[in-house]
C-alpha cells in the first residue's frame, strides 16, 4: 500500500535518527521499500538474487506445502530457515473462482503477506482435480449443460473428482483464471510460482461419457502456452505424472510443448523407486527446465527415511523445487515434517539445483 503521509525518505529520517546513520541505513532503507507499495516491489524485484524486472524470478529450494484450510500460521516452522524458500500453497478452482468472472484472491493475498514477514515467498498450485471425494474442484456455473456438466468421477476412484478438461468451453474459462492471476502475481516480486496439478486422467466414470484423449491433448497443450503468456516473469510448472493420450508418448510431447514455451515440469509423487512416467521425462530435462516434486501424505508412511527422500530428489532427480507436505504420521511409524524433515533438509550436505534452467531466460512474448 503506497504511504499517502510520509515519502520513503522522510519516512527512514522519522524511524531513524541522526546518530544511527549511515551504519544500518541500508538494512532499513530496504524495509522502507518493501513496505511502499508498487514503487518499492520495483526497486526489490531488480535487487534480489531471483532476477531483475526483465528475467523470470527465480527462486529455487525446498517449501512447507499447506493444503485446503490448514492455517497459514503453519509456515511459521520454517521462518528463518536456510534452506527454505518459501511456502506453496494449495487452492481449488472453485475457490478462487466462486462465480463466473468473480475473481476472490483475498486469502491468497493474506498467505503472500505472511511469507513475506518471513522473507519468504510464495507458489500457488491450483487444484482443478480434488481428492476426497467430497470437495468440489469448480465453481457450481461450470456445472451445467454449457460446460458438459463441468466435472467427472472416475468409476474405480470414489475420493477423485476431475474437471473436463478436454472440454474447449471449460478450458476456456480456467484460462480466464489464469490471465487473472497472472495479472495480479506476475509482477509480484514473492510470488515465486504457479503449478498446474497433476495430468492423470480416467476415461470411465460418470462424465467420461464424451471424453476424448485427443481433445484433452490439444487442451493441454493450449493451457501450457496460454499459461507462459499469463506469467513472463514467473515460473509455472506442470504436475505431468500419468496422461490419458497416447500414454508417455503423448505425456513426452507435451513435456517437449513445455519446454519449447518456457514451462516447467514436475508431479505430486516424491516417493524413490516408483515407475512414473513423469520421473522419465524429469531426468531428461535435467538443468533445461524448472523441475519440483511434491511430497504427499503416501511420503510420510515411512517407507523411506528423510534422507532417502532427499538423496531422491537432490541426487537423482536434480530438482530445482522440493515441496513438502506438512504432515505427521509419527503415531504409525511414519515421517514428521517437523520432527524428520526440516532438520535433515537443513542438515542435508547438498541443496537442490540452483541454476537457472535453460528454457528460462527472458520473458516470452
Amino acid at each position: 500500500m503506497r504511504s499517502s503521509v510520509l515519502s520513503a525518505p522522510a519516512l527512514l529520517k522519522h524511524l531513524c535518527p541522526p546518530s544511527f546513520f549511515p551504519a544500518t541505513f541500508f538494512a532499513i532503507w530496504a524495509l522502507v521499500i518493501l513496505a511502499h507499495g508498487t514503487w518499492g516491489q520495483q526497486l526489490v524485484t531488480a535487487a534480489v538474487p531471483g532476477g531483475t524486472a526483465d528475467e523470470v524470478k527465480w527462486y529455487p529450494g525446498h517449501y512447507l506445502t499447506l493444503g485446503l484450510n490448514q492455517p497459514r500460521e503453519g509456515w511459521k516452522v520454517i521462518a528463518g530457515k536456510q534452506k527454505f524458500a518459501g511456502g506453496q500453497r494449495i487452492y481449488t478452482w472453485r475457490e478462487l473462482e466462486p462465480a463466473a468472472g468473480k475473481y476472490d484472491f483475498t486469502a491468497l493475498e493474506a498467505d503472500l503477506a505472511c511469507l513475506r514477514q518471513q522473507n519468504q515467498r510464495l507458489i500457488l498450485e491450483v487444484w482443478d482435480n480434488t481428492f476426497d471425494g467430497r470437495t468440489l474442484p469448480v465453481p457450481d456455473y461450470l456445472m451445467s449443460p454449457d460446460y458438459k456438466g463441468g466435472i467427472a468421477r472416475p468409476e474405480k476412484s470414489s475420493s477423485v473428482i476431475r474437471t473436463k478438461r478436454w472440454v474447449p468451453a471449460v478450458m476456456d474459462r480456467y484460462l480466464l483464471l489464469v490471465e487473472a492471476l497472472g495479472k495480479r502475481f506476475d509482477r509480484d516480486p514473492h510470488f515465486a510460482g504457479l503449478i498446474h496439478t497433476e495430468t492423470a486422467m480416467e476415461n470411465k466414470g460418470a462424465g467420461f461419457e464424451d471424453f476424448s484423449g485427443t481433445d484433452f491433448h490439444a487442451q493441454m497443450r493450449r493451457l501450457v502456452v496460454a499459461s507462459r503468456k499469463a506469467f513472463p516473469r514467473t515460473p509455472v510448472i506442470v504436475y505431468g505424472n500419468w496422461y490419458p493420450y497416447r500414454g508417455p508418448e503423448g505425456l513426452a510431447d507435451l513435456s517437449k510443448c513445455a519446454q519449447e514455451v518456457g514451462v516447467g515440469w514436475g508431479g505430486p509423487d516424491l516417493l524413490p523407486g516408483k515407475s512414473i512416467w513423469g520421473y522419465d521425462i524429469i531426468r531428461a530435462n535435467a538443468g533445461q527446465m524448472p523441475l519440483g516434486l511434491s511430497a504427499q501424505w503416501d511420503t510420510y508412511k515411512g517407507e523411506f527415511t528423510a534422507n532417502q527422500l532427499l538423496d531422491f530428489a537432490i541426487k537423482d532427480m536434480k530438482l530445482n523445487f522440493a515441496f513438502w507436505g506438512n504432515f505427521n504420521r509419527s503415531r504409525s511409524g511414519g515421517l514428521s515434517f517437523a520432527k524428520d524433515v526440516l532438520p535433515a533438509v537443513e542438515a542435508y550436505g547438498q541443496s537442490l539445483v540452483t541454476q537457472r534452467p535453460d528454457n528460462l531466460s527472458q520473458p516470452k512474448k
